[in-house]
């Protein structure tokens, strides 16, 4: 019974966080100002999904819990995403049998296309990030390699932004991700820190 009430509260629990994520990182992108436009520029950031994945896939002992839940909140993460995007007038086009163009419709194709797709990415990667979260709970050595994986992975994607992106999208976005870069940096050596510590302290206490 217990078992059962702790697995429900889990999936609700990562059902709704990512279709919070989901929803967030469009609308703050588009509340404006630097801070909106920060914190929507992190939220839709790959390394932040894959977080959500990998967060979702160590809160469970059982592995393939591990595997659906993370899966599956990605893919409710992205439904929320594009429709969010939808209801903020994305996928319109002009509606061809009005002679003027004055009226728009919605691209349904271009809409669940797109969605489709990153379902699908959502159901591959959410798996595998699963499963690490779920082999990051391992103590020590074991774990580090996975429990690094998403500071390493935010690495990666704010480099690529600042080499990419960020030239055109401004200061804001710029600073957001040297912030985000130097964070996980300092994550990962805090890791390490914390490992060889904790390594090291198990002899004494016996």
């Amino acid at each position: 019974m217990l078992s059962s009430r702790s697995r429900a509260v889990a999936t609700v629990a990562a059902l709704a966080a990512g279709a919070v994520l989901g929803i967030l990182g469009p609308l703050l992108s588009a509340a404006g100002g630097s801070a909106g436009q920060a914190a929507g520029l992190v939220l839709s950031a790959g390394w932040a999904w894959a977080a959500l994945a990998f967060g979702v896939g160590s809160a469970r002992k059982s592995r393939v819990e591990s595997v659906v839940l993370a899966f599956a909140s990605l893919v409710v993460a992205v439904i929320a995403y594009y429709l969010t995007k939808l209801c903020q007038g994305e996928f319109r086009k002009v509606d061809l049998s009005d002679p003027t163009g004055g009226t728009t419709q919605i691209d349904w194709f271009g809409f669940s296309s797109k969605a489709l797709v990153w379902c699908i990415f959502a159901l591959l990667l959410g798996s595998l990030l699963g499963l690490v979260g779920n082999l990051a709970r391992n103590h020590g050595l074991r774990g580090l390699p996975f429990r690094a994986v998403v500071p390493l992975v935010a690495i990666v994607d704010t480099s690529q932004r600042l080499d990419v992106d960020a030239p055109l999208q401004g200061a804001v976005a710029t600073a957001t991700w040297t912030v985000i870069r130097v964070l996980a940096a300092a994550a990962i050596l805090a890791l390490i820190g914390h490992t060889v510590l904790t390594r090291r302290s198990r002899p004494s206490a016996k």
